[in-house]
């Protein structure tokens, strides 16, 4: 008979932290298709408005996706290219704002610049595909390069030399050096750009400007707060989350680089010219302007807006304290989550039982299958008529937002777990050394970094976070997002600048304050 595998020690908290958090987005589904089964002969399916519904989710998506990556290529390519550009690290810190800045506040800055009395104005054209595309491309361009800058980086500086001595022009050095790198590099970035966009809610529920630009997320909302359509609702969660599991199964194939693994020692030797230098500085700037135009807004539409009386409104205060304590219970949650679930993982590749290692950690990462506003549905229309949501309201919350955030951290924390258990891991039990003392003497010294930046990262989602709380709150409830929301709905624009800048602090600062305080200052590269 054949032998049991021998249990690895320290690896069954993580497999239990994975099985509840399979359970958690499992139990949503299962309310979904028992809610779908009574509906008479799945009549909903054959609804028109679910056709245009779909139709435009894969149209906004497939034109924000392409709109995004092809520029960020040129953008990528500038970024590696030029390793000595002046400012090139603080330029790649700006990139990576929009990364935290929420939806709603970047909606705003979007509506400063390009509404009927802003900078650009494009009137009442903003309202619609026009403005989904470029809220879409001012979160997405940014993303795309810096998953893209790693794999230009790591192009052999042979290859360039080699270019150069067979007197490439720029045109050959793309096609025979610079493309195969980003081939592989592309579909991931893509795909991933593709999901963020069919999911996006905050930006087309703002900008979307009536029911010919609605997405499936928009939908789903709509449904259940104005409509109170659970069956379709349903449907049109169903309908998200076999889109989300076909994108997840294609984006598994692909490995993306993260943007924390940018380093600034670029390539070394390039094939080089006046043209070329132009259109690397020119796309630089592009992206400068994409990036900086909307974040400027921002600040000057909120400075010059009714500061000392938004400021004196309690309701302001009561919003940031709620969107405080959702952030911290979430990252909370998602960090110890996430730590218990890479470190088992790691002890299992390092016992040899790799096979079961990446199902710990892909166990973790569901939500990237189910969506966040598909999970509260479920658990909506689970829990309505059962119990008084407003009495629950900030837990489902900050579950879903630990959830959202748990893929995130495992993908931080997990390829330094594997190292650190190669490295430390018999050493560590020859000595005895277990628990809080190995945490504390080796675990958080050796990972405090990417523990710093994964927290800081899930606190300033959730801080910005709108989707589960608007299908959720009560009167009340009202979390920085949602106030900010209500404020834009009511036509009093001044204020919700104000509260744009608030909020946009508020995630910056504890994104800030988190990375510094758990990550702590950067380590000399050995």
């Amino acid at each position: 008979m054949a032998r049991r595998p021998e249990p690895v020690a320290g690896s069954t908290s993580g497999a239990v932290i994975a099985a509840a958090v399979a359970a958690l987005a499992i139990l949503p589904i299962a309310a979904l298709l028992a809610r779908a089964g009574t509906l008479p002969d799945f009549a909903v399916w054959n609804d028109a408005y679910l056709l245009r519904v779909l139709r435009f989710s894969l149209l906004q998506a497939g034109a924000s996706t392409l709109l995004s990556v092809a520029p960020a290529i040129l953008v990528a390519r500038a970024l590696a290219r030029r390793p000595n550009l002046p400012g090139r690290r603080l330029l790649l810190g700006l990139m990576g704002v929009p990364l935290v800045v929420p939806s709603i506040v970047a909606v705003l800055g979007v509506v400063a610049v390009f509404g009927a009395d802003g900078w650009m104005p494009l009137g009442r054209g903003l309202y619609g595909l026009q403005g989904i595309l470029i809220a879409h491309v001012f979160f997405n361009l940014p993303l795309a390069a810096r998953l893209m800058v790693p794999s230009l980086e790591q192009v052999p500086a042979a290859q360039w030399r080699l270019a150069r001595q067979l007197n490439f022009s720029p045109w050959q050095a793309f096609r025979h050096v610079e493309w195969p790198a980003l081939r592989g590099a592309l579909p991931g970035a893509a795909l991933m750009v593709f999901m963020l966009c069919l999911t996006s809610f905050a930006v087309v529920l703002t900008l979307g400007g009536g029911p010919r630009s609605t997405t499936l997320e928009v939908a789903i909302y709509q449904s259940l707060r104005f409509d109170f359509d659970p069956g379709r609702a349903v449907v049109l969660a169903l309908v998200q989350l076999a889109l989300c599991a076909i994108l997840a199964l294609a984006a598994a194939r692909f490995t993306l680089h993260r943007a924390s693994e940018i380093d600034s020692g670029g390539i070394a030797t390039v094939v080089d010219n006046p043209t070329a230098r132009a259109l690397d500085g020119a796309s630089i700037v592009a992206a400068l302007l994409v990036v900086g135009t909307v974040l400027a807004a921002i600040v000057v539409d909120g400075a010059g807006g009714p500061v000392a009386e938004v400021l004196a409104t309690a309701s302001l205060w009561r919003s940031l304290a709620l969107s405080a304590f959702i952030a911290l219970g979430a990252t909370t949650l998602s960090t110890a989550a996430g730590w218990l679930i890479a470190a088992s993982a790691a002890r299992l590749a390092s016992a040899r039982r790799g096979r079961l290692a990446d199902l710990l950690e892909t166990t973790g990462a569901v939500v990237y299958v189910v969506p966040p506003l598909v999970i509260g549905t479920g658990y909506f229309l689970l829990l309505h008529g059962h119990i008084d949501l407003d009495r629950i309201t900030v837990a489902v919350v900050i579950a879903v937002n630990a959830l959202t955030g748990l893929p995130f951290v495992i993908r931080s924390l997990a390829p330094a777990m594997r190292q650190r258990e190669a490295e430390y891991g018999r050493l560590c039990l020859s000595l005895g050394m277990v628990g809080r003392d190995r945490f504390r003497v080796v675990d958080f010294p050796l990972l405090r970094r990417p523990l710093g930046l994964s927290a800081a990262l899930v606190a300033a989602l959730s801080f910005g976070d709108l989707g589960v709380v608007a299908l959720f709150a009560g009167a009340g409830q009202a979390t920085l997002p949602l106030l900010l929301y209500q404020y834009l709905s009511a036509y009093r624009v001044d204020e919700a600048a104000v509260v744009a800048v608030v909020l946009l602090a508020g995630c910056l600062a504890l994104f800030v304050l988190l990375e510094r305080c758990i990550g702590g200052a950067r380590m000399t590269a050995r």
